[in-house]
């Protein structure tokens, strides 16, 4: 991932992040026809974890239909411009998931992923969505989670299991999280994310997203297009397909990608399998992991069918085995 975020931002800096944006204040105004309210400030303290880095939390409410309500507290970071005479402006960032921390972004890895001219001329923000990490997160029983049937039913009993299991789970969750928990969808993060705006006195933002923080994006700019000066999406989630569809075409590219890894190992010399089925290689380590026969050398747990992941090739070898994969 890092080599696309650093090939993106150095094009971002030479084009789609050129000129200014000067913040300044600005009423609460919200989309045509819906109630403002009155956006307080960041507190902002170098964060714990790195003191070049600055953090905080902006108060916003659970429900933004009901802005006078239970509240709870936001966690932002900011990463302030390398060079404040060339600033630009702010570069809201969320870097997926969902359930991946903005902040954690922002104080560790924004610095690596993004160009030196980048840093030079935006402040970098980073945020925890609702129900993540420093922002009042979804927490649910470790004892129930610990319970989990597979992911991956393979009959009407193994399914129904899951279902189950995943009505009870909700349960539980609600009733450890409280009301954050029916309020930490997709358009309520928009609406936070502006709230940040306002707070941090900008007319209007640039923003990042990669995988889940493009729907982030894509309904922002439905709903505040207006206050957008630049915006880039890498690893696009399609927001109109549902979850049937998003799951079916996933797996199409998917698979059609293995093929073609296939196709490349077949002709490549310096492929680690070339020479080899590579179907039946792979088709073989399914049925070991199934067996529960491949063990990670470094924590010696064993992947099976409830720990390993229906993805691609590279994604399983690189998220579950790191550098043990070319040992397996």
């Amino acid at each position: 991932m890092q080599p696309l975020f650093r090939a993106l931002s150095g094009v971002l800096a030479v084009g789609l992040f050129a000129g200014a944006s000067a913040p300044g204040a600005e009423a609460n105004a919200g989309p045509s026809g819906r109630s403002t309210t009155t956006q307080g400030a960041i507190d902002w303290k170098p964060c714990p974890q790195n003191a070049a880095v600055e953090c905080g939390t902006l108060r916003l409410p659970v429900d933004w239909a009901r802005p006078s309500g239970e509240g709870f507290d936001l966690a932002v970071a900011r990463r302030k411009a390398t060079d404040p005479d060339r600033r630009v402006g702010v570069l809201l960032v969320n870097p997926g998931g969902p359930g991946d921390s903005g902040v954690d972004f922002a104080v560790r890895r924004a610095k690596s992923h993004f160009s030196a001219e980048i840093q030079a001329k935006f402040d970098i923000i980073g945020f925890d969505p609702r129900g993540v990490g420093g922002s009042q997160p979804v927490k649910c029983s470790q004892k129930l989670l610990d319970q989990r049937p597979s992911a991956y039913p393979r009959n009407q009993a193994e399914f129904d299991r899951l279902a189950d299991f995943n009505r009870t789970l909700r349960k539980d969750c609600r009733r450890h999280s409280g009301p954050v928990f029916d309020h930490t969808d997709t358009l309520s993060v928009v609406r936070d994310m502006d709230a940040i705006r306002r707070s941090l006195g900008e007319k209007k933002i640039n923003y990042f997203g990669h995988s889940y923080g493009t729907l982030i994006g894509q309904q922002y700019a439905e709903q505040y297009g207006d206050r957008i000066r630049t915006m880039a999406l890498t690893a696009n989630v399609d927001h109109s397909l549902g979850a049937r569809e998003f799951l079916v075409s996933s797996a199409a590219t998917t698979e059609d990608s293995f093929h073609q890894f296939v196709e490349w190992c077949d002709r490549t010399s310096s492929c680690a399998l070339h020479g080899r089925d590579v179907t039946a290689v792979w088709d073989g380590l399914l049925a070991r992991a199934d067996r529960a026969e491949i063990r990670d050398p470094e924590n010696r747990t064993s992947f099976s069918p409830q720990t390993r992941s229906h993805s691609s090739p590279s994604k399983r070898s690189t998220d579950r085995m790191g550098k043990s994969w070319p040992h397996i």
